[in-house]
Order: structure tokens, then sequence, then C-alpha cells
């Protein structure tokens, strides 16, 4: 396994809110992997994709989106699900500064499947390849129509009146100490505001719209018996897609979070192999570009470790040494 300097920081985003990242890097990486996680969660729960890529020469970066984690805003609310988009595109620029011309893949669960969906429809250009983990384009369960009523009201003249999302974490996993270790974040919520919804909504339904225009190199997976998103809006997405090279691969059996299911193993491998496929070579025709806004601040802390599973979080403000997961 390859050793990864570990960094945490946090920048300003859109707006002036300061978000956390972090960040696993390696000596002369060919290729770099970005993380977009899902509501209610944040960075520090990806151990499991991370160690798997430890012999995949690439450094792995991480955020904890606005209203979640660590990072700045009012928990579980955004003002437009473009609030999310424009962090990361803050986020990668950053990125982008200090990778030369390696490939980037972008890979967004759940929420954040959304998020990486969003980004690729806007920002296509950032990114060459893009993994969708349990996208949650379309929902599991039925919504009665008069809380999506509710919902338009108060988004309207409440837009930041959060609610319990009611999630189902016994659906996370079929290991309970995934499902125990979840209840028991600190860092975790269950709360989520009208805006966010409405927001969350709308944009997953126009990920679903746009699918055709996807066409950089697509990896989708999604397990079955998912009882929080429906997987047949990750079949349905995959197939609309334009992209020459992709890939779909439905899980039976299943929960949300594959990655942390009890057969997690298939999966951490196929993703580390599309990985290797679409970072084994450099680009040679796309230049990075620079935003034209004034530039964000940047604090980080670096640790180096020998494991990324050997890292776990303070409390207060980045400090060097200071620790994550």
């Amino acid at each position: 396994m390859n050793s990864y300097t570990h960094s945490i920081g946090t920048f300003i985003g859109k707006g002036g809110t300061e978000i956390f990242f972090q960040n696993w890097s390696v000596d002369n990486p060919r290729g770099i992997f970005v993380i977009a996680h899902g509501v209610g969660e944040h960075s520090g729960r990806y151990n499991n994709i991370i160690s798997e890529l430890s012999n995949s020469n690439v450094s792995i970066y991480a955020l904890d989106h606005r209203g979640h984690g660590r990072s700045g805003g009012k928990q579980g609310h955004v003002e437009s699900f473009m609030d999310y988009v424009y962090d990361l595109k803050i986020f990668i620029d950053l990125i982008k500064e200090d990778i030369n011309n390696n490939r980037l893949i972008l890979m967004g669960h759940s929420m954040g499947g959304v998020i990486a969906c969003k980004y690729a429809l806007t920002f296509s250009e950032d990114i060459d390849g893009l993994i969708l983990s349990s996208p949650g384009f379309v929902p599991a369960f039925r919504v009665p129509g008069w809380k999506t009523k509710l919902a338009g009201i108060l988004s309207r003249y409440a837009p930041s009146f959060t609610m319990p999302t009611g999630l189902d974490t016994g659906g996370l996993s079929r290991d309970p100490a995934v499902v125990d270790e979840y209840e028991n974040d600190r860092l975790v919520h269950g709360m989520v505001s009208a805006r966010w919804y409405t927001e969350m909504t709308k944009t997953a339904g126009e990920c679903l719209d746009r699918a055709m225009e996807i066409r950089m190199p697509l990896l989708v997976f999604h397990g079955d018996a998912d009882r929080i998103v429906d997987y047949r809006g990750s079949e349905k997405f995959f197939n609309n897609a334009s992209s020459i090279k992709k890939d779909l691969h439905i899980l039976k059996g299943f929960y949300h979070e594959t990655m942390n299911d009890t057969e997690k193993k298939a999966i951490l491998q196929i993703v580390a192999r599309w990985t290797d496929g679409i970072t084994g070579r450099k680009k040679t025709s796309k230049v990075a570009k620079k935003t034209k806004s004034n530039k964000p601040i940047i604090k980080t802390a670096k640790k180096s470790v020998a494991k990324a599973t050997n890292v776990s979080f303070r409390k207060g403000s980045p400090k060097k040494g200071a620790k994550n997961f």
C-alpha cells in the first residue's frame, strides 16, 4: 500500500461560506479522485474506497458540502443547489493548480451523485470521468403529495425552515456496525430545509432529463435492495447517457451504501479497476481553466500517514498535525 500524505483545511466557497476539505496525496500521482458525499454525512466516511485506491497511485480529495460536517452554513440548508456546484468548482479549480495534466475523476454518492451530475453538465471540461454511487435521482419511497406541496410553499416563504429527513438508517447497509457508527457519528445530521427539498428534487429531475448530454466516461453502481433511492433511476440515467465508455453495476441484495455493505469488496475493486483505466494515460489536449473571480482563500494542515484508515477527527479549527476520520 502506498503512503498518503493527509491534509485538511478550509477554503472560501460561494458567498463567503467556509468549506472544510481534506486530501490524501501521493508523490507523482497519475490521477486525481474527488469525492462528493451524500446528504447529512461528511467527507470522513469514505475510508473503504480510499484504502482500495491506495495502490492506484491517485491523490484523493474530498470536501464537506455547506451545511454538512465541518463546513459553514445552516445545517441541511442551501439557497440554491448550484451553491453546492459552485463550491465544488472552486475546490476543483484549486486542485487543478497542482495536478499538471493528470486526469481527474469525480465521484458522487447519493445527493453527491446529483451534485456530481450537475457539475458534469455545467463544467464538463473539468473532469475526465464521472462515477455515480447510488445517485439520488428518484426516492425509493412515495412522498405524500401534501408534503411536497407544503415544501413548495415553505421553500418560497420560509426557505430555511428545517425538518428531519426521516432517513431509514437501517437501509444504509446490511452491516449493523456501519449503521451503528453512522447513528453515533457526531458529524452526521438528519435535517434538511424546505428549500433544500425543492432544489434537490428539481436538480435530480434535470439530471435525468439531460442525461444524454453526459459524454465523458461514466461508471454507475447501485444496490437493487436500496430502500432510500430507487436503483431504476440510475438505470434510466445510464441508458440515456451518451458516453462511449460507460459501465453499470446493479448489485443484487446491496443496500444504499454499497461501498459500506457486507460484500463491499466486489464494488470497491470495480471502482479501483475503472479508475486505473481512466487515469492510466495523461491528457494532451485540455488545459485546466483558472477562475476569473477573486482567488479563494485556502488554509491547509498536513500530516503524513501510512494508511488513510489510521486518521481520526479532532474538535476545533484545522491545525498543523490535526487528524481526520
